[in-house]
């Protein structure tokens, strides 16, 4: 493809790469208080969130190596479909059987288009501006997009959840569905993993340890992993603890919306710092989530727990960046594999974490934060010596 070609097909990524990750933002702030109307508590929330987690271990790896190996494309467009019509799925769920079944559906074709957009984004970036100074700031403003369409999406289905909890939850279907339509018309021009051995088995496993055969890499790696899920279990406590300091339910979604109005200006910071050393783009967000997470357990009030929107704000710095420089550690015939071994390490730290902090979530919602931090302090001090001997 000529230079032209790549900008253009490098748009269309970009936009299904961002349809393709808000259509959650239409459920996520009332997806408490749907699994609450059809009698699942705090606990049951964590079960079926680790459910899901399973569900997208179990694929992610092989399915982003059959991606790397045999068709990317195939697999993106696959991949969103069947998201979109499992929420559809998800939105009639009468029972907490039918929303494991839904988690289980949305783990598997997630995990299909796990790491694919960001080895789409990599390699055209890369044939516009070989100096990869474009995938850099690419990368970023992707993330910001996405950000502030989740934004949207979460302000929009608070909006909706008014009138119907399950139209919020099947309007997810749309963005889905447009992307997977957007998939048919992308190229991919990237060439794909050589086969090492005739058992695929031990041909995934051969990719899986050159990847992880760099100590750089490997430190990188765990660096992104734990910037990651540092803010993720504790987001179903949020509309909890809302309601909990007297935040009337029909404003609960603002505290979603919050926490994606701070993503993206976190994503804005990030782009800032692009070329910060990967230490300092892990060390500063890390100490801000900790900081903001012990006021809150200390005392939370109507005041406090507005804070939570600092976790938005930390996400969006450390996400980006950090995938950035874990994508440039390995060569571009294995990116897929790449963001698939990132997701499913995330998945393996996410699911004992999300169980136990939901499950001191339901003894008392602050101890839920106090969790993150004892599983997560110990985990920030031994990466960041990882860093410092890697000199990253």
């Amino acid at each position: 493809m000529k230079q032209t070609s790549y900008r253009k097909n490098l748009l269309l990524i970009e936009i299904e790469t961002v349809l393709s990750s808000i259509g959650v933002g239409f459920a996520v702030s009332i997806m408490t208080i749907f699994w609450n109307s059809i009698g699942m508590n705090q606990t049951d929330i964590g079960f079926t969130q680790m459910v899901f987690t399973i569900s997208i271990l179990l694929f992610d790896i092989p399915l982003g190596y059959i991606a790397d190996r045999f068709n990317r494309k195939a697999l993106n467009i696959i991949g969103d479909l069947g998201t979109a019509f499992s929420f559809l799925l998800y939105a009639n769920a009468q029972s907490i059987v039918v929303v494991i079944i839904s988690e289980c559906l949305l783990g598997f074709f997630m995990a299909m288009t796990n790491g694919v957009d960001s080895s789409f984004i990599k390699y055209n970036a890369e044939q516009i501006d070989p100096t990869g100074e474009l995938f850099k700031k690419l990368n970023v403003k992707v993330q910001i997009a996405r950000y502030f369409a989740l934004f949207i999406t979460t302000a929009l289905g608070g909006v909706i959840a008014r009138y119907s909890l399950r139209l919020a939850i099947g309007a997810s279907f749309g963005p889905y569905f447009i992307a997977g339509v957007i998939a048919f018309f992308i190229k991919d021009e990237n060439g794909k993993l050589e086969k090492n051995s005739n058992n695929p088995f031990k041909d995934m496993l051969i990719a899986f340890k050159e990847i992880l055969s760099s100590k750089k890499t490997r430190v990188l790696m765990m660096t992104s992993v734990s910037a990651n899920e540092v803010t993720h279990a504790q987001i179903w406590v949020l509309t909890p603890l809302l309601l909990l300091v007297g935040v009337p339910i029909e404003i609960v979604s603002l505290g979603w919306v919050m926490n994606f109005l701070m993503q993206t200006i976190g994503g804005r910071i990030s782009l800032k710092i692009i070329h910060l050393k990967p230490s300092k783009m892990y060390a500063i967000p890390m100490i801000i989530e900790f900081a903001w997470m012990i006021v809150v357990i200390i005392h939370v009030n109507i005041v406090t727990v507005w804070l939570f929107a600092l976790n938005g704000l930390v996400h969006g710095l450390e996400r980006s960046n950090l995938e950035t420089v874990l994508q440039e550690s390995a060569r571009n015939e294995v990116q897929t594999s790449v963001m698939s071994i990132r997701s499913t390490f995330c998945r393996l730290l996410y699911i004992p974490v999300v169980y136990f902090v939901n499950y001191l979530g339901e003894i008392q919602l602050t101890y839920a934060l106090l969790g993150v931090c004892i599983i997560f302090i110990p985990i920030f001090v031994i990466t960041m010596i990882g860093l410092r001997k890697e000199k990253l």
